[in-house]
């Protein structure tokens, strides 16, 4: 008897096989358990509750899965929705803020009705904040020529100093290169504006020459073109008196610093002046 205890696998196979017997009977029919088949149920019961409470928690998993996957995926159509719309919305706006520019340009047009206009928009530009010299989108094809006068709804923004085909390219009047005639609008007198933008200052201001020493110029004082000499119309914008420079009659010293009445941080469309309207 002893010795049948020491053999291990011979006592679970048959503690296994009464198992079986037993639960086999138990489900074999509606009858009365009798008090061994309860004890061994009552040893089973937590087991088997254990594995259907590990069967529900796999399937609640999978459940979640797939349902968490449903709700991603409408999530994910939310967001397609969203986006689409926020781009919507920022091309209406730029549409909007456009149209506000072209108004102003049209309105420009409408109030200087003796010159003929190109418009075009600027596609290229200098690689500072200034825009010094820029290209834009019309040229020889538009009836663009060298030296036309370049506006916008603000004034003066610069000549036209190259010309292709579908572009040209714009000398703004805050570049060193460009100098323009111009008049103190308050006291008629004549002297010249000169751009103070180069590659060592970053200064989009201007500088007025030749102005008399006995001037009566007072910061304030607005600067328009003299129309005299030049492919220029007279009368346009070209900025107010920011400074005035005291100096002893040396032409080379500027008299006066100008702010420029254009944004030359922030042009995107732009007029060519292409001539002057025939008088009926």
């Amino acid at each position: 008897m002893r010795n049948f205890f020491k053999n291990k696998p011979i006592l679970v196979t048959i503690v296994a096989v009464v198992l079986l017997i037993i639960l086999a009977a138990s489900t074999s029919g509606d009858r009365t358990a009798s008090f061994f088949e309860n004890i061994v149920g009552g040893i089973v019961k937590p087991i088997q509750s254990a594995g259907s409470s590990l069967t529900g928690g796999i399937t609640g998993f999978f459940e979640r899965i797939f349902s968490s996957s449903d709700a991603d995926k409408e999530n994910e159509q939310l967001r397609i929705k969203n986006e689409n719309l926020e781009r919507q919305m920022q091309s209406y706006e730029e549409m909007r803020l456009e149209n506000e520019r072209l108004k102003e340009l049209l309105n420009f047009v409408t109030t200087s009705v003796d010159y003929e206009y190109v418009g075009g928009r600027v596609i290229g530009a200098s690689t500072n904040k200034w825009f010094g010299v820029f290209t834009v989108n019309i040229g020889r094809n538009n009836g663009v020529e060298e030296n036309m006068t370049v506006v916008n709804s603000e004034g003066v923004v610069g000549r036209v100093i190259e010309v292709g085909a579908s572009w040209c390219k714009v000398a703004s009047i805050i570049d060193s290169s460009t100098s323009m005639s111009v008049i103190v609008q308050r006291t008629r007198d004549n002297c010249m504006v000169r751009g103070a933008l180069n590659e060592q200052s970053g200064d989009d201001n201007l500088f007025l020459y030749y102005l008399a020493s006995n001037n009566d110029l007072v910061p304030g004082d607005a600067i328009v073109t003299s129309g005299i000499g030049e492919n220029v119309p007279k009368g346009l914008k070209v900025g107010t008196v920011k400074e005035v420079l005291r100096t002893n009659d040396d032409s080379r010293q500027s008299n006066a610093i100008i702010t420029p009445a254009v944004d030359f941080e922030h042009i995107e469309e732009v007029l060519i002046i292409t001539g002057v309207k025939e008088q009926q």
